[in-house]
């Protein structure tokens, strides 16, 4: 956990040093304020906010437990058209399909209503390079800003379909 964190500092001061302005935070209230530009939603028990970034139109807001397994993602795009590609490829995911660079194989796959909009919902399963098997829910939907994207995993010791099922169904 603490590596991904350092790659995002690191990324975001060669970006600034680029000329690029990304904005990072990891104080709770700021990730706090970010998520709710995205949408407003009920966080997971134990879940605590971990970072927000914002870079090039595109928004970043993670949590986590502090299990250094688990992790909830919102990102979204101020640009329209990122919605319209991430749903059609979305859409494309069947159960039994498998994705070698991710080392990911989709379980499920359903319609489901976020915000007021269908939308698909891919329930996914994969290894970690420690070797622990992990599932991860994935939903994109129309956020306060623009498309945005919710990716929710834990390790499948953990896994709880009606806490992911909550989480979801909680997003407005």
């Amino acid at each position: 956990m603490k590596s991904k964190l350092i790659y995002i500092l690191l990324l975001a001061f060669l970006l600034t040093a680029c000329g690029v302005e990304a904005t990072i935070n990891t104080e709770k209230d700021k990730v706090a304020s970010a998520a709710a530009e995205i949408a407003d939603f009920d966080l997971p028990t134990s879940y605590n906010p971990e970072i927000s970034a914002s870079l090039k139109g595109y928004s970043l807001v993670s949590y986590n437990p502090s299990d250094g397994n688990s992790h909830l993602y919102l990102i979204q795009s101020q640009n329209e058209t990122d919605g319209e590609k991430l749903a059609g490829i979305l859409e494309q995911m069947t159960p039994g399909s498998h994705d070698a660079q991710t080392r990911m194989t989709v379980i499920e796959s359903r319609l489901l209503t976020v915000r007021g909009e269908e939308v698909t919902l891919v329930i996914s399963e994969g290894v970690t390079s420690d070797g622990e098997t992990y599932r991860q829910v994935t939903v994109p939907f129309q956020g306060k800003g623009g498309p945005a994207l919710l990716v929710f995993s834990e390790p499948i010791t953990r896994w709880d379909q009606e806490t992911a099922d909550a989480l979801i169904a909680s997003i407005h």
